[in-house]
């Protein structure tokens, strides 16, 4: 009898767990920072979907609350061997500088840090080496998608944490990612279930490859 009622507690637990998942689980991917006491400062644009994300950082441009846009430059698979047959491809970078130019940003306002990076930790990493030179930054405004938001702040505190600059995490608000409710969207279902496993490679392997 004791071993049935361990089971179906167990039962119960587990259902507990999935449904708090169902509901919470993506709400708990989004950080999103309160910039009421933020303006002209620096904003990081990460790399992965270009047109939401540069829609993002150029509202906050707009709105006075950045004076700088950062990105670094993203791999492209095959990049040297185009070169060598004068073929040039615009990675993410170049096509959300595209967008903010074409949309009033003013060139100068606009930095490509070199990087050839292929994940958020190659462009926290790329940035921690940047600002080295920029000893005046003291805080940094992290764009990117909504259920990316969380684990790039993550990431980015990790990479400067030994550089006094203050992470606002401000995701664009242009993402169609609904964070309740996720499971009812394939999309989002697939960008959920990707975050999570990235979230368990960052905690158990990537942070400890970042000192």
């Amino acid at each position: 009898m004791k071993k049935r009622y361990l089971l179906i507690l167990l039962f119960i637990l587990l259902v507990t767990i999935v449904l708090l998942f169902f509901r919470y689980g993506g709400e708990l991917l989004v950080t999103e920072d309160d910039l009421e006491d933020v303006e002209q400062t620096v904003l990081v644009l990460l790399m992965g979907s270009v047109g939401d994300r540069a829609l993002g950082a150029l509202e906050l441009y707009e709105n006075e609350k950045v004076d700088q846009i950062w990105m670094v430059q993203s791999h492209l698979e095959g990049r040297e061997l185009l070169e060598e047959k004068n073929i040039t491809i615009p990675g993410d970078a170049e096509l959300s500088k595209r967008i903010l130019t074409d949309s009033g940003v003013p060139e100068e306002k606009i930095t490509i840090i070199p990087g050839d990076a292929e994940s958020t930790k190659d462009e926290a990493l790329a940035v921690r080496k940047y600002v080295q030179n920029h000893t005046e930054i003291d805080h940094l405004i992290l764009t990117t998608s909504k259920f990316h938001s969380y684990r790039a702040k993550l990431i980015f505190n990790k990479a400067l944490n030994d550089k006094g600059i203050t992470i606002y995490s401000s995701p664009t608000p242009y993402d169609p990612y609904q964070a309740r409710g996720w499971y009812r969207d394939r999309e989002d279902i697939q960008r959920v279930t990707t975050e999570y496993m990235k979230l368990a490679h960052y905690f158990l392997l990537e942070q400890f490859q970042m000192k």
